[in-house]
């Protein structure tokens, strides 16, 4: 059973620290600060605990995953510190939906931070819709394998599955899932790291069987995963996910355009619908950022500035510090809607985007000339 009272608790941090955003990121980079001091790259950096922000800008600077990729393949090679502060207990490989997969090295810290973002999500539903049931029902997590295989790091062997499935991994361990997650963890590891149709017919089977009978309250996974999913099960049963349970909550994350191009049919599927450094909070369409998890940048123009500090109407790139990998820039572009609180994820940082994004502005210019 999924522990209440913590997720009360995760909640209200949450909540509290949206009224003060600058004391909630100020801990949280006093929190990571800590945390990189103890790594090669924070030694490397000259990044000391408890710096401020502007000493913390000037010592780290911004990259993507391409500037990291070197510290992730010393850690492969054991060389843990280089970037760490603990050893890792997972690696999790992405799907590759918007460019070549990566492999991101994961601490308990980190995970138990992931597992928290699931939990205020939850306990936020739960509030907000006056429904608790989510908190003992079953849960429906279409995805990859957790475990793949493992990688011998220094003495250990640290299992290596797909985001998607090590998200399923997290709920299990954390929020008291075991019971139902740990059987079907190990049944999809077996099914392997197939992509082909009948790979999926396989898995969605595994959990269609595995889900008979049970009360099933909610949702997780990739968009792609829970869409092909909800038209496997209406084009080989003729039903649809919404037909054979009452799922009120749809955690969806791991791919862009999710509000656009993934939402619309999952709420027609499942029910109501939401992702990891955000989500959406209320009936509004617009992301609301966990201010006192993650340390949360935006580059607008030249101009690097908090999240929080961005204006209505402002658009930039994201960038996140988080305890494996300070000042990443994860490739999304954001935009602003109501100061410091409601975002949109427009895509990723490509010039397909940004030609998207100026031609509808010249669009609304136009349309205001007559």
């Amino acid at each position: 059973m999924l522990d209440r009272r913590r997720a009360e608790a995760e909640l209200s941090s949450w909540l509290d620290s949206l009224q003060e955003p600058e004391e909630a990121q100020a801990r949280v980079l006093d929190e990571l600060t800590s945390i990189y001091a103890k790594t090669g790259y924070g030694l490397e950096h000259g990044v000391e605990p408890g710096m401020d922000i502007d000493a913390f800008r000037s010592a780290i600077p911004p990259r993507g995953y391409e500037g990291f990729k070197p510290y992730v393949l010393e850690v492969l090679r054991g060389r843990t510190q280089v970037l760490l502060d603990e050893e890792p207990i997972f690696l999790g490989i992405t799907s590759g939906s918007t460019g070549p997969p990566k492999v991101i090295p994961m601490t308990e810290r980190d995970a138990e931070l992931r597992a928290s973002i699931m939990l205020k999500g939850l306990a936020r539903y739960a509030a907000y819709w006056r429904d608790e049931r989510v908190f003992g029902s079953a849960c429906l997590a279409p995805c990859m394998p957790s475990e793949v295989g493992c990688i011998r790091i220094g003495e250990r062997e640290v299992p290596c599955g797909y985001i998607s499935g090590i998200y399923a991994e997290l709920m299990a361990r954390y929020m008291g899932l075991e019971g139902f997650l740990r059987p079907y963890l190990s049944e999809l590891n077996a099914i392997g790291p197939g992509v082909e149709r009948a790979d999926w017919a396989r898995r969605f089977e595994l959990v269609l069987r595995l889900l008979d009978g049970l009360d099933v309250g909610m949702a997780i996974g990739a968009g792609p995963a829970l869409w092909m999913f909800s038209k496997w099960l209406e084009r080989e049963k003729g039903v649809r996910p919404g037909d054979l349970w009452s799922i009120g909550l749809v955690l969806c994350a791991g791919v862009p355009y999710i509000q656009e191009h993934y939402a619309p049919e999952l709420r027609e599927a499942f029910g109501p619908t939401e992702g990891m450094f955000a989500i959406q909070a209320n009936e509004e369409p617009f992301l609301v950022p966990f201010y006192d998890s993650y340390f949360l940048e935006v580059r607008v123009g030249r101009e690097m500035k908090m999240l929080y500090e961005m204006r209505a109407g402002e658009i930039g790139r994201l960038v996140v510090s988080t305890p494996v990998f300070p000042r990443y820039e994860i490739g999304d572009v954001v935009a602003c809607y109501a100061d410091g609180v409601y975002f949109r994820v427009l895509g990723r940082d490509r010039r397909a985007t940004w030609l998207r994004i100026w031609l509808g502005r010249l669009a609304r210019w136009l349309a205001g000339l007559f």
